[in-house]
C-alpha cells in the first residue's frame, strides 16, 4: 500500500526536481569549471535498475535492506565481523542496523540521545525472527564535538579489537547558520570533518581487521545528490564570506565523496575501500530545519511524491554497499544510488536524476582537504 503523509513531514536527502535560480545557475557554472578526474565504470554495476523504472512512492517495488541481506546471500554469514554504524535511533540509520543484525555481525550503533538508541536496539531484536544474533551495542557520540568523537572512539576500542566496517550514517541538512563546539560551520564539521576524525582514530582498527581476516575493510560514506549543489571551498571552508544553506549541504556532501575517494587512493593496497552513498528521498528527521517556504521554493508536488521512498528502502544502496560481494577486494571509490553504481550525472538533469557531479572526482581538490582535515581535526598528515 502506497504511503502517504503530509507536505510538512517529508524530509529527505535529495533536493526537489526544480532548483532556485541560484542553484541552476551554480549547477551548471560546477559543470563547465570541474571537469571529472576519475572515469565511471564503463559498464556501472546495477543489478537493481529495472526496479527503479517505475517508481510509485513508499512502498513499491524498489528493494529494502533486509531484501538486499537476503538477496546477498548474507543472512547469519557475517559473525565473525565487526560494524560500526554512526546515527541509528531514527531514520535509515535504524533500518541499516536492522538489515545489518541479520547477517549476524557484532553491531556497534551510536546517537547522541543513548535510551533512545537503546529502545531501537530493543525493537530491532525483539522483531527479528532471528534467534542467537549479537545484541548490537550503543555508543554516545555527538558529531558537533571533536572530543565526543575521541571518547567514542576510545569507547569503542576499548569493547572491540576489530573494526570491519566503519558506516558514517549521521549527518545534519540545511541548517541555519551556526557551529560546532569547536567553531566549526555546523554542516562540514558534522557531516565531514567530525566523520573524518572518526576514521583516523579507528583506521589501525581497519587495516589490521582487513589483514587478519583476508576481506575488505569498507567505509561508507552517507553523501546525496546535494552534493551537486557545490564543491569545498578550500579557502573558506566555514563558509565566513557568503553562508547558504543549501551551499553548506553541498559542501559537506562532497566532503563526504571526497573522503571516500581519498581512503580508496590511500588504503586501497592494504584492502581497506571506501564509498559514497546517496540514499534517496526518505522520509526522516534529517531535514527538520526545513521550513514551508524552502519546500515550496524546492517545487515539492505530486510528482516528486512518487520518488520517495520508506526509511527501509532508504537503506538498501548503504547494505548492498556493505554485503555485496561485488566489493569484496575493489570496486571501491565509487558514487553509489539506487542499489547501484552511478556514472557523472547529465548535464542539465533534475536533482531526481542518477549520477555524480563533475567536481565529484578531484584528485588535487582531495588531497588538499584530506590535508586540511588532518590540520583541523589534530592528527598527523599520513600518505
Amino acid at each position: 500500500t502506497k504511503q502517504r503523509t503530509s507536505k510538512q513531514s517529508h524530509s529527505f536527502r535529495i533536493i526537489s526536481l526544480h532548483h532556485t535560480p541560484s542553484l541552476t545557475y551554480c549547477l551548471s557554472k560546477l559543470h563547465r569549471d570541474h571537469p571529472t578526474t576519475m572515469p565511471a565504470p564503463e559498464t556501472p554495476f546495477q543489478p537493481y535498475a529495472h526496479l527503479h523504472k517505475d517508481v510509485q512512492g513508499p512502498g513499491d517495488a524498489r528493494p529494502t535492506a533486509l531484501q538486499i541481506v537476503k538477496d546477498c546471500g548474507a543472512n547469519g554469514k557475517l559473525t565473525n565481523k565487526t560494524i560500526l554504524i554512526t546515527g541509528c535511533s531514527s531514520g535509515i540509520g535504524v533500518e541499516t542496523a536492522r538489515a545489518l543484525y541479520e547477517t549476524g555481525a557484532k553491531l556497534f550503533l551510536t546517537a547522541r540521545d543513548v535510551p533512545k538508541l537503546q529502545r531501537v536496539i530493543d525493537d530491532i531484536v525483539n522483531k527479528s525472527e532471528s534467534k542467537g544474533l549479537q545484541r548490537p551495542e550503543a555508543l554516545e557520540l555527538h558529531l558537533d564535538e571533536l572530543a565526543s568523537v575521541r571518547k567514542a572512539a576510545e569507547d569503542f576500542k576499548k569493547r572491540s579489537s576489530q573494526l570491519n566496517m566503519l558506516i558514517n550514517n549521521a549527518g545534519v541538512m540545511a541548517c541555519p547558520p551556526s557551529k560546532t563546539k569547536d567553531g566549526l560551520e555546523l554542516q562540514i564539521g558534522t557531516n565531514h570533518f567530525a566523520r573524518f576524525l572518526l576514521f583516523q582514530l579507528l583506521k589501525p582498527l581497519l587495516i589490521q581487521s582487513a589483514k587478519e581476516s583476508g576481506t575488505t575493510s569498507r567505509v561508507i560514506n552517507l553523501s546525496s545528490a546535494g552534493h551537486r549543489f557545490g564543491g569545498v571551498k578550500l579557502d573558506d571552508v566555514n563558509l565566513e564570506k557568503d553562508y547558504d544553506k543549501w551551499l553548506s549541504y553541498g559542501q559537506s556532501k562532497t566532503a563526504n565523496i571526497y573522503m571516500a575517494n581519498s581512503i580508496d587512493r590511500h588504503y586501497g593496497s592494504q584492502n581497506v575501500h571506501g564509498w559514497s552513498v546517496h540514499p534517496g528521498g526518505i522520509m526522516t528527521e534529517l531535514g527538520r530545519h526545513l521550513s514551508e517556504d524552502d519546500f515550496k521554493a524546492m517545487g515539492f508536488d505530486s510528482l516528486m511524491e512518487s520518488f520517495f521512498k520508506s526509511p527501509e528502502q532508504g537503506a538498501a544502496t548503504t547494505v548492498w554497499a556493505a554485503v555485496s560481494p561485488h566489493f569484496e577486494g575493489g570496486n571501491g571509490g565509487r558514487y553509489l544510488a539506487e542499489v547501484g553504481e552511478c556514472g557523472p550525472v547529465p548535464q542539465g538533469a533534475e536533482m531526481m536524476a542518477d549520477g555524480y557531479a563533475p567536481h565529484a572526482y578531484n584528485e588535487d581538490a582531495e588531497e588538499k582537504l584530506w590535508k586540511l582535515s588532518c590540520d583541523i581535526v589534530g592528527v598527523p598528515a599520513d600518505d
